[in-house]
């Protein structure tokens, strides 16, 4: 991980801190109202009542006349007092109790955000593996006869769709959604591949370098830094999506790194853990991946792992050896 992709995180930090404190601030303030309106209808009842006990006393050494005339009028009065309370009373509950489930509604929804946040961002902590941090590469090849269950993903500017394993559809078909909201269209150039596509994207990379004037030995070695080995490759589990931007795939004849001085590239790498993805082959990490550099090229493995590996700057090959 680069300083300037450090700093891109850190900033990201700080701005979910920030919004941390406002969020509570905000609740305090409610609670704050809360007891001022609560402590205001007590009062406006204490003073009914005082009002009342004193008219009560003045009227008792009066003549039987007059005290039946005060007592009518008393009567009227505290009905009326009554209803003005009682009105005013339910109108201040109300309001008293709507601004407390509100405050409420703040902050169970506060804690439940804070608490997933904190689910998902703490990345001291390693997560378990599961079946979507399956590592596949040229150590480690994919199960024999492995064919996994795929559906058709369209949100991603092709008419076609790509298929991609139904557990982590929704993730790829939401973030590209995310993606396009915040005004980045991405296009979707490659995602689950037969293992017989794979042979033949393998074979037609290694036939290039054949017809270079490569030996046999280099040109399988060579092709094998671009394209995955048939039965390593990410792309026949389902779980791999090779993702530009449209418009740059447009201008472009062939993947290749130049994708990275994109902003659409800085959003996927920015934003692609929150929805359990990563930068399968990193910058500098080619000895550990024995894959090249590729900034298209991105895995789900689950959001919690995600944040761990993307944070702590590992590939999935570190990961699964911790």
């Amino acid at each position: 991980m680069t300083r300037e992709q450090a700093e891109k995180i850190k900033r990201a930090k700080r701005r979910k801190r920030r919004q941390r404190k406002q969020l509570m601030a905000f609740m305090v303030l409610w609670v704050v109202l809360t007891i001022i309106i609560a402590l205001a209808v007590m009062a406006v009842k204490g003073i009914t009542g005082f009002i009342k006990d004193k008219k009560d006393s003045s009227s008792a050494g009066t003549d039987v006349s007059i005290s039946e005339t005060v007592e009518s009028t008393d009567e009227s009065a505290d009905e009326s007092a009554d209803e003005s309370t009682d009105e005013s009373g339910d109108e201040s509950t109300a309001a008293s109790s709507g601004v407390t489930d509100v405050s409420s509604q703040e902050e169970s929804s506060s804690q439940e955000e804070i608490s997933s946040e904190n689910q998902t961002t703490d990345v001291t902590q390693k997560p378990e593996q599961t079946w979507s941090t399956m590592l596949v590469n040229i150590w480690s090849h994919m199960p024999e006869g492995y064919v996994p269950e795929v559906r058709r993903v369209y949100n991603c500017g092709a008419d076609t769709g790509k298929d991609f394993d139904v557990r982590a559809a929704d993730a790829l078909e939401l973030m590209l959604s995310d993606a396009r909201a915040a005004g980045y269209n991405m296009y979707l150039v490659s995602a689950y591949r037969t293992y017989d596509y794979q042979v033949g994207l393998f074979n037609r990379k290694l036939n290039e370098y054949k017809n270079a004037g490569y030996d046999d030995e280099t040109a399988y070695n060579e092709a094998s830094q671009w394209v995955a080995i048939p039965g390593t490759s990410e792309h026949c589990i389902g779980l791999a999506a090779d993702i530009v931007s449209s418009t740059w795939y447009n201008t472009n004849s062939d993947l290749t790194h130049s994708f990275e001085d994109t902003e659409h590239f800085e959003w996927l790498y920015e934003n692609c853990a929150d929805y359990g993805f990563i930068l399968r082959y990193p910058k500098g990490k080619e000895a550990v991946t024995a894959i090249t550099y590729e900034p298209w090229h991105y895995r789900y493995v689950g959001v919690e792992a995600a944040k761990y590996i993307m944070a702590n700057g590992l590939t999935l090959e570190e990961f699964c050896a911790q």
